[in-house]
């Protein structure tokens, strides 16, 4: 494929300067796997199954959360919830009002829990599973009002890994899931079984790792591979466009080694992708439907590559995780500049983890 256009575009968001940054858990002993905001500052992920909240630009957790026996694979924040999926086959939710450790509610299925979301209405919790040794890779619903196991099953829509699972924002009987088998569906719940729910399917060509709705009425979906491509398409399954290899963009000095996430901004009604380098520097990047438009670079200090990132853009932060077990914050404010934190030793690091990108599934 031919090279991405990509064109200069600076003004469209704030300048982000580096605020703080620390290990989190054991440093180089503990690599991140997600980092989101929350009301208050932010929640990470870790490989030591883990959760920590943190305060903004804070550097010490203000609570760290450890149920899962096995991995953590997602973490999601619903107002005062905070709700993660493992491969232990749970979906544990938590409300952070109350000091406790153990969980409020918990989900449970037969096989590993790679990702799942909550519906715009909080009527229904719909969870993806790994393909287990039956050849069966699942959908799984629950009510989120009664903890145990799940109410429905789909099974014949994806034949591996569903690794994600998003619920559409507008419309609570709707959402969308993408597999390692390359297939984006989008399901309507209305319908009473899971071939009339199948609205669309959208084959990729290509094993996705993360994808998601964007645009002011979610008619769009953006799906990224773990070959680090990226393509738009359509809600009803229409492609729009295949940007191919994203580690090939026509702006000579921009080095992208791989994909973070796509983040969609419902302010600007704007499609952003969060591009890394295995040194450790963020790109972030406009994209059009048949060009990238490159925003600014940010840089912290820290050789890890990035595996979370999430923002706030009404407030001017964002926040990023690294395999090397570095959080790194960033602010619109210069003067968070001169309170950097940045520690003397963050452990030994763990062999091997510059060497390629981590992949969780």
């Amino acid at each position: 494929m031919s090279r991405i256009p990509v064109t200069q575009a600076p003004s469209l968001l704030p300048v982000l300067y580096p605020a703080a940054s620390a290990p989190v858990g054991r440093g180089g002993n503990t690599y991140i796997y997600e980092a989101i905001r929350t009301a208050r500052g932010a929640a990470v992920s870790t490989s030591a199954q883990e959760v920590h909240l943190y305060e903004h630009f804070g550097v010490q957790p203000v609570r760290t959360i450890k149920y899962h026996s096995n991995q953590v694979t997602q973490i999601r924040v619903r107002e005062e919830s905070l709700m993660s999926s493992s491969r232990d086959g749970q979906i544990a939710i938590w409300d952070l009002r109350q000091s406790s450790s153990a969980p409020s509610l918990v989900f449970k299925s037969d096989d590993a829990v790679l990702s799942f979301d909550l519906s715009a209405d909080s009527s229904l919790l719909v969870g993806g599973t790994q393909l287990n040794s039956d050849y069966a890779a699942k959908i799984q619903f629950w009510d989120p009002r009664a903890a145990g196991s799940p109410v429905t099953v789909f099974e014949d829509s994806h034949s591996d890994d569903v690794t994600q699972i998003h619920c559409n924002p507008n419309a609570p009987k709707q959402f969308l899931s993408g597999s390692t088998d390359g297939l984006l569906c989008t399901f309507d719940l209305t319908q009473p079984d899971e071939d009339d729910a199948l609205q669309f399917v959208a084959n990729t060509s290509a094993s996705v790792s993360q994808c998601g709705y964007f645009g002011p009425d979610a008619q769009f979906v953006y799906a990224q591979s773990d070959m680090e491509t990226l393509q738009l398409w359509t809600s009803e399954a229409t492609q729009l466009v295949d940007f191919g290899d994203v580690r090939e963009p026509g702006q000579g000095d921009v080095t992208i080694d791989y994909i973070v996430k796509c983040k969609y901004d419902p302010g600007s009604q704007r499609l952003y992708m969060i591009a890394g380098t295995n040194g450790g520097e963020v790109h972030l990047l406009h994209v059009g439907v048949e060009s990238m438009e490159y925003i600014q670079k940010l840089a912290h200090g820290n050789s890890g590559i990035v595996r979370g990132f999430d923002w706030d853009l009404s407030d001017g932060w964002a926040v990023a995780g690294c395999e090397g077990g570095m959080l790194a914050w960033w602010s619109k404010s210069e003067q968070m500049a001169s309170s950097i934190v940045t520690p003397t030793s963050a452990g030994p690091r763990r062999p091997g983890l510059n060497s390629r990108r981590f992949t969780p599934y």
